[in-house]
């Protein structure tokens, strides 16, 4: 019995309903207040951002740390849109509204167009995806192929056609290159088969599905065996080997943050779904809804436990669980709870996006350091005061010691296009730009230093002088500021 089977098509699809068009007119102004919002809010790109940013000005088939689907992504949107803010996330942000447009067909064939109405809405006003939706990042394509898998695998248990088994083997594909993390789904997939519908697997289809998905991926594992995997190394360190943090307090910061991304009624309910294990494990939608959720949570609380986890490595799970939570308060005829969630997440929506304006309305003594755009402000002016120094000397090397600032310099000059490069005697390729870029053909020439530390012996003994040009200041607000100190170094005798 395949989950179609609770709701039998009967050979027709039910006609779309006409709440589609209130769906996509609530998306669409969701949508256009992300838009709206994002360059209110006095930030530029964050760390991660502006190092993908690089990364599409030179597609590849890997990189240092992730797949190449992000940089396509914003190589693609920065084409479409431009290489300003909205530009570099306008697809990124896209990505979510089309995730729950794939949740709403998902819904829809496990359940009814209710169900599949109001699935939808949860997944674009859930805070874990309204708040990542304002970012550019390997989650928006994770959870898309995640959500858009799961629509293909049911759809290959209801038919069994090669065509859909081929589709999810090619939206797997796509997902990982967009992140390893879509190796979990194809665990979960294989499991599912292997306890349900083992028959299946005495098909070739699966197989194929399978070995599609690997083909597509199959260049990126060529890069990372030609640069000596430095994408699966960096994947295991933060998964294996990470000793800090970790323990009981941790596990149950990742679990608050989870509870608190679906939203309090959200996450209340779920905990209920969960909590009612026989009724759960007996209805064949949910427990199909909880199959692809829960393993991944459950990677992620283990990984919490053994050292740390950001909530958002858990992401892609909220589209199938909220699909879950959904048809429960349906199912036990609790609108009212339905629509306070939503109601209660777009407020919580709102405080975010406006969480500037709400700390001038509160005259903060320290806004700086009550927001959690902090990270992503200040780097468009030290851009700017570093401008002058890269103009008055065309051609010379601008040369940082870590990667946060050779990103955000790159990308706030990216009109200048600056030759850049990583200070790195070592020659450990420990990030990107250590990875790519390399100093020792300039010996002879001077170049431009850009840090937040005093240099080291390791660059006095490598040059003929170390030159203090500016200490560049750019004020979060009336008591903090980002500071970058710009060197000029001459003579490089190299490493």
């Amino acid at each position: 019995m395949t989950p179609a089977a609770v709701n039998p098509e009967n050979g027709q699809k039910p006609a779309v309903s006409s709440r589609i068009g209130l769906l996509l007119g609530l998306t669409a102004l969701l949508l256009a207040w992300r838009f709206w919002a994002l360059p209110r809010l006095g930030i530029t790109l964050y760390v991660d951002e502006a190092q993908y940013w690089t990364w599409a000005q030179q597609l590849d088939w890997g990189y240092f740390s992730k797949p190449p689907g992000i940089a396509a992504l914003i190589w693609l949107s920065t084409g479409l849109f431009g290489d300003g803010i909205v530009g570099v996330k306008a697809l990124g942000m896209l990505c979510y509204p089309l995730a729950a447009t794939a949740c709403w067909a998902i819904a829809r064939r496990l359940y009814d167009e209710e169900v599949a109405f109001w699935s939808a809405l949860v997944v674009v006003t859930v805070p874990m995806f309204a708040w990542l939706g304002l970012f550019v990042s390997t989650d928006a394509l994770l959870t898309l192929f995640w959500a858009l898998a799961l629509w293909a695998y049911l759809r290959a248990l209801d038919h069994d056609r090669w065509r859909d088994w081929l589709l999810l083997g090619l939206v797997c594909g796509l997902g990982l290159l967009s992140k390893y993390t879509m190796a979990a789904f194809l665990g979960a997939a294989f499991l599912h088969l292997l306890v349900f519908r083992r028959d299946r697997l005495a098909s070739a289809k699966p197989w194929a599905a399978s070995l599609l998905a690997l083909l597509i991926v199959s260049p990126n594992i060529y890069w990372n065996i030609a640069h000596d995997f430095p994408t699966l190394k960096h994947t295991a360190d933060i998964t294996l080997k990470r000793k800090a943090a970790g323990g009981l307090k941790s596990v149950g910061e990742f679990i608050a943050a989870q509870w608190g991304a679906f939203g309090p009624v959200f996450g209340t309910v779920f905990v209920l779904v969960l909590l009612r294990v026989r009724e759960s494990w007996r209805n064949e939608s949910t427990r199909l809804l909880l199959w692809f959720a829960l393993p991944l949570w459950a990677v992620v609380t283990a990984q919490a436990f053994k050292s740390t986890a950001n909530a958002n490595w858990a992401a892609p799970a909220f589209a199938p669980a909220a699909i879950a939570v959904v048809a429960w308060l349906l199912a036990h005829k609790a609108r009212r709870w339905l629509l306070a969630g939503v109601v209660i997440n777009v407020v919580m929506v709102g405080a975010a996006y406006h969480w500037p304006t709400i700390l001038a309305a509160a005259n903060a003594e320290k806004p700086a350091k009550s927001s959690p755009y902090t990270r992503a402000m200040g780097w468009d002016e030290l851009g700017r005061q570093l401008r002058p120094y890269l103009e008055a000397a065309p051609g010379t090397v601008l040369v940082a010691d870590n990667r946060t600032l050779l990103a955000h310099m790159l990308y706030e000059l990216r009109d200048l296009k600056p030759l850049a490069a990583s200070w790195n005697p070592s020659g450990e390729a420990s990030d990107h730009y250590k990875l790519t870029t390399d100093l020792r053909p300039h010996v002879g020439k001077d170049m431009l230093l850009i840090t937040q530390d005093m240099p080291g012996d390791d660059f006095a003994q490598r040059f003929a002088g170390v030159e203090l040009l500016a200490i560049l200041k750019a004020p979060l607000d009336k008591q903090q500021r980002r500071e970058m100190m710009v060197f000029r170094l001459h003579d490089f005798k190299g490493y």
